[in-house]
């Protein structure tokens, strides 16, 4: 399976989160080239239109004989969407987000979205910070293991969704979560090594945070 690591230019995450992924293929996202520059690490591609990433960052990109692909500034798509349209497009299918969450809400919301496109497409994905992980889920069972990140919240990403969930400190047995009780699967914890939840109907977002 051809694995990547997109790094896109929302809150920087630590040295030791990208380097969990230095064995994929890597692709930058504009002014997330600047974190290749903090912490002197190369990538394969950059892609963007090259707007936040700063002359300095550039300088970089160049003397590291980074390959860059440059799209105009007035697009229809942002440049994290462009980035795993392209790894889509060259059959990658598993596909780590880093830099995808930070100040910008309009943003953030998006690349969640982009979780939900990517998994239509078959392809298994997920968001990372130092904080947070997310990935989006329709039916089906889920495995979890004992991290940093012991928090565990389910957000109904439709209408409504029924869930199941063994190992965490909240068991529930086909609760619903819907418009009437959107925050009723927020907040869940690991008790022992390992966790299953089952969507039995609808869609989520499974969110696993740390403080």
């Amino acid at each position: 399976m051809k694995k990547a690591l997109l790094i896109s230019g929302g809150r920087q995450v630590s040295k030791e989160l990208i380097e969990k992924y230095l064995d994929r293929f890597i692709i930058v996202a504009d002014g997330g080239a600047r974190l290749l520059m903090k912490y002197d690490l190369g990538a394969n591609l950059l892609l963007g239109d090259l707007d936040s990433i700063g002359e300095e960052a550039l300088t970089y990109i160049r003397e590291h004989k980074i390959e860059v692909k440059k799209f105009p500034a007035k697009k229809d798509f942002t440049d994290t969407e462009l980035a795993l349209s392209y790894l889509v497009d060259e059959g990658y299918k598993d596909i780590v987000i880093l830099g995808a969450l930070g100040t910008r809400l309009d943003h953030e919301f998006a690349n969640l979205l982009n979780l939900k496109k990517l998994y239509n497409k078959k392809v298994k994905a997920k968001i990372e910070d130092d904080y947070n992980e997310v990935i989006y889920v329709e039916e089906g069972t889920y495995g979890f293991v004992k991290t940093n990140k012991k928090y565990f919240s389910l957000i109904n990403a439709g209408d409504r969704m029924n869930f199941t969930t063994k190992g965490l400190y909240y068991e529930v047995e086909n609760l619903e979560i819907n418009s009437e009780n959107p925050s009723r699967g927020v907040s869940n914890e690991m008790v022992g090594d390992s966790a299953t939840i089952k969507i039995n109907s609808g869609s989520a977002f499974i969110i696993q945070s740390r403080d």
